[in-house]
């Protein structure tokens, strides 16, 4: 049973760090916020998605999954939704330049990036379908949800990071804001075509 379990966590470790690294939604914009604004205006950004996805999670393990089988008729509003959201952010990341001294030009705040968590439809399937596909029974339900959000936050999340340092550093190369709108533009792009796909 003990070995059960802890090729259980080793599995969702791999999970974490999958998910969390590769390419979606909030990398996109966090990448952009990093080259356009620079790591420590992004922080709050960041600190939003830590707490809002932490909270989704919980939130999921709890009484998600319940109350999509009670009323599925969320579940396409939640998704069409965040595609449209996203697309809005899209057009936001693709069309930012470098922010004049002076400028309204401002990162996602705290809230804003927590809120989105809520209607990102990559977040919102993978919150619903992980405690599924990673209960834990040897710990009890309760244990179990709080396991796989606590592996989510400590393991997966931090490197939600290394999107925004890799903006920071393009950012930093991007002098030209010619150049720097050409990559905000490419990951405008990315951000909408993920978006897409999500209806296909």
């Amino acid at each position: 049973m003990e070995n059960s379990l802890a090729e259980t966590l080793l599995a969702l470790a791999a999970y974490c760090v999958a998910t969390s690294v590769t390419p979606g939604p909030n990398n996109m914009i966090l990448a952009a916020s990093g080259a356009t604004f620079g790591v420590r205006r992004t922080v709050p950004n960041l600190l939003g998605i830590l707490v809002g996805f932490g909270s989704l999670l919980l939130l999921a393990g709890i009484g998600g999954e319940a109350l999509m089988r009670i009323a599925p008729v969320l579940e396409p509003i939640l998704k069409y939704a965040g595609v449209a959201y996203m697309l809005y952010l899209s057009w936001k990341i693709g069309t930012a330049g470098r922010p004049e001294a002076g400028s309204r030009d401002r990162p996602l705040t705290f809230l804003q990036a927590a809120a989105f968590q809520f209607i990102n439809p990559k977040g919102l399937a993978m919150a619903l379908s992980v405690h599924a596909i990673y209960r834990m029974p040897q710990l009890g339900e309760m244990g179990s949800i709080i396991t796989v959000t606590a592996m989510f936050l400590v393991v997966g999340m931090p490197w939600t990071l290394v999107w925004v340092l890799f903006g920071q550093a393009v950012g930093q190369w991007l002098h030209d804001d010619r150049r720097l709108r050409l990559f905000n533009g490419a990951l405008g792009l990315a951000t909408a075509a993920s978006a897409m796909l999500l209806l296909v």
